[in-house]
């Protein structure tokens, strides 16, 4: 070492001695941090006494030194909770954060942890060892992020973050001026748990920049995290910036992908995806220049399109940088895919999109899947690959120049355990569903107060409306805030539910932590002189921040006779997973039957993600039976997955430019053997307006006397289509199946098979 290299270690050695020398510890309570700060030294400890803090705005600067952070940490880790309208704010230099659970609370502004406080920004501070979980808003559209980076050299590792359900990226690197940029941050060790399908875009975990940023050098690591069942949106990790590297991550069942979006010379290494076959599992998506892909192991994906394994982008021309920039020097090597069902090259082809990928060398990859023909779909023109030294065992052999036909290998894949080892906080345990007790039931007769009965009900438990064809009449919505059944005690006519408040309400609503089951009830819409109408017969809370799950079998929804009062409806920014409708009567209905079609604003949002009606009937409807709506062209999810089975329509819609079944942007579709008789005949039997990649079908259905199919890309009707005038079993009845030995019952059309 030159005499002037010792002189500036010796130095340095010796502040840093004498910094940890002087350290002091402070016992303080959580609000009295932000004034031992002004103070403080490097290598203090700021020791914060376990507690339940609320409502705290904190604002922490402070500056330690390199090997001498001032340190603020929990007494007990995870002694210290914090809850309620708090955020944290971190600025100055070496400052570590270390123990601390946000939990249950929201953020009144901006992120729950931001690295700058005011116009000040951190550098080389470091948040660990902490949690942020269920540390949401009312409503999931209010955006707002756990962790915002801004700065450099800043590090957040050994954390958890759980429980995210509104919109907004989970952690985000910011590179909004030049002090973030070139910022070598470290993301490490951390847990992302899982996070469930959003229904938008603007649901990623990571986000690195953004477009804007795209060609700014961020110099991010991102290394040894896992990110589990991360489902939020296609990109789970979104890089939007350059120079990044991401590498030894393991990406557990997570529908979604590792999107090199915008940026280039970023490196994807040493990662490991496991799908597990589950729908939308994907791996890497590839867009710019200059990457590197390289060591990677994936493992039963199962997603398609931008959810592959592996999607090497096809570009816009003279594309602006937001847009989808030319894929061109790129190496993928040594990667192994296995029982992976898609690995597209020009994925995402179309009018706009038509530039295929240039100089990308394909190489040493291992490709094991015997239920493929070929390694890989060529969406448009390969000839801009090299494609050299690859191994592959399909269940046909391969004759492509550039690949081997070898035996089967397979990876020996690490245990959950061992996934989850060293990754988040290590004191932090997913809320455990306890055991169900005997499932109750509450029984309810004609007279009783259902609405009470249905309120205080306990989880999973059944309510049971015990007269058959009674009344019950409610003055009030039935809120369902739990897992609960409702069911007719069966053995005779279907019990009547009514509204007859004084003041417009549903008839039933599902809330927060509501699941609903109904079977065997009639909903009612008939007008109580002296009373007000209700909203809807089952709907959705107006603020909502969990996805539900709704099942209705064998009910009846009739004579509402306002346009906008629907049967049932799903309300703005609330989102079903699921919901299925089976063997059910809509009749006399002025407004729509089933209506998930109340997001507007053409950003691809949509309100339920898989849609089962099936062996349904729907008669004298002046507005739409069937209303989906998912707007825009936004390709960062994969749903709405919609299947309309063996349901007639009888005079239904009949109005100028109405629609029977109006279903924009569903991404899977299947219409299938339905029966459109006597409407539609202003419009539509069916609309539809639909992309090129969607997953659109009509198959044997029958339009008698109705109006015609309007598709956008021409290509959604699978063979013919009937024209036979339907032999109802009881139409008086409202019976609409097709009588036995009919012929469109000889077709299992209208009639359940």
């Amino acid at each position: 070492m030159n005499p002037m290299k010792l002189k500036y270690f010796v130095c340095a050695l010796a502040v840093s001695l004498a910094s940890q020398a002087v350290a002091e510890e402070f016992r303080v309570a959580l609000p009295e941090v932000a004034a031992v700060l002004r103070t403080a030294k490097a290598g203090d400890r700021i020791v914060v006494a376990d507690g339940d803090y609320r409502d705290l705005e904190l604002k922490w600067r402070g500056a330690g030194a390199e090997g001498a952070p001032v340190r603020i940490e929990a007494a007990t880790p995870g002694g210290v909770k914090i809850g309620g309208a708090s955020t944290l704010r971190l600025a100055g230099r070496w400052l570590e954060v270390a123990g601390f659970d946000f939990r249950g609370g929201t953020a009144p502004k901006g992120a729950v942890v931001e690295f700058r406080c005011g116009q000040e920004v951190a550098d080389d501070c470091r948040l660990t060892d902490c949690v942020i979980d269920e540390y949401n808003p009312v409503r999931r559209d209010m955006a707002y992020s756990y962790v915002i980076l801004y700065g450099r050299r800043n590090r957040v590792d050994h954390c958890t973050f759980a429980g995210k359900l509104n919109l907004g990226v989970t952690l985000i690197v910011m590179l909004n001026e030049e002090r973030s940029q070139q910022n070598f941050h470290r993301i490490d060790h951390n847990h992302f748990a899982p996070r469930p399908v959003y229904g938008s875009n603007g649901a990623e975990t990571i986000r690195i920049g953004t477009s804007q940023q795209a060609y700014k050098s961020s110099n991010t690591l991102v290394e040894e995290n896992l990110f589990e069942r991360c489902d939020g949106e296609v990109e789970v990790v979104s890089v939007k910036s350059s120079d990044n590297i991401i590498r030894r991550n393991v990406f557990f069942e997570s529908q979604g992908v590792l999107a090199l979006r915008h940026g280039d010379r970023n490196t994807a290494e040493e990662n490991l995806f496991i799908g597990n076959g589950i729908r939308n599992t994907g791996g890497i998506r590839i867009v710019n220049a200059g990457h590197r892909v390289v060591r990677n192991t994936l493992v039963g994906l199962a997603g398609e399109r931008f959810f592959s394994a592996l999607a090497v982008m096809n570009a816009v021309p003279n594309s602006l940088p937001n847009r989808y920039c030319l894929v061109e020097d790129v190496e993928i090597a040594d990667n192994t895919f296995v029982d992976c069902s898609n690995i597209e090259f020009g994925t995402g082809r179309d009018l706009e999109r038509t530039l295929a990928p240039e100089r990308v060398v394909f190489e040493r990859n291992t490709i094991v899947n015997s239920k493929l023909a070929e390694p890989f779909i060529a969406v448009d023109r390969t000839d801009g690959f090299a494609f050299r030294g690859n191994r592959v065992a399909l269940g046909e052999k391969c004759a492509l120049q550039g690949f081997k036909n070898i035996a089967p290998v397979r990876p020996a894949l690490p245990a959950e355990a061992a996934m989850r080892a060293d990754k988040g906080a290590s004191r932090y345990r997913p809320a455990v569903e306890t055991a169900v007790a005997a499932v109750r039931e509450y029984e309810v007769r004609a007279g009783d107060d259902l609405p009470a009965v249905v309120e205080q009900a306990a989880p999973g438990s059944v309510v049971v409306l015990a007269d058959a064809g009674g009344d019950y009449p409610v003055s009030r919505a039935m809120t369902v805030r739990v897992p609960l059944t409702i069911r007719a005690a069966g053995g005779g006519a279907r019990p009547v539910v009514r509204f007859n408040g004084s003041k417009g309400d549903n008839m039933l609503t599902i809330a927060d932590g509501g699941e609903l089951r109904i079977e065997g009830i009639a909903f009612s819409g008939v007008l109580e002189d002296g009373k007000a109408l209700a909203k809807a017969g089952i709907s959705t809370a107006a603020d909502m921040i969990r996805p539900y799950n709704l099942y209705v079998d064998d009910c009846e929804f009739a004579d509402f006779g306002e346009g906008g009062f629907f049967a049932v409806k799903g309300t703005q920014s609330t989102f079903a997973g699921r919901v299925e409708i089976r063997n059910s009567l809509f009749r006399n209905l002025s407004g729509d039957a089933i209506h998930y079609a109340a997001e507007r604003d053409d950003k691809g949002r949509y309100n339920a993600d898989d849609m089962l009606i099936e062996n349904c009937s729907f008669y004298r409807i002046l507005g739409l039976p069937i209303n989906v709506y998912r707007g825009g062209s936004d390709e960062s999810t994969a749903g709405p997955y919609v299947r309309v089975s063996r349901c007639n329509f009888e005079d239904c819609c009949n109005k100028e430019r109405g629609s029977v079944v109006r279903l924009v942007g569903p991404q899977v579709l299947r219409i299938e053997g339905c029966n459109f008789s006597n409407s539609g005949r202003g419009g539509c039997a069916v609309r539809l307006d639909e992309a090129t990649w969607e997953k659109v079908s009509i198959a044997d259905c029958n339009l008698w006397n109705a109006g015609r199919i309007l598709s956008m890309t021409g290509n959604a009707v699978e063979g013919p289509l009937s024209e036979i005038e339907p032999d109802y079993a009881d139409a008086a009845a409202f019976d609409f199946t097709q009588r036995p030995g009919s012929p469109l019952a000889e077709k299992a059309i209208g009639t359940e098979k």
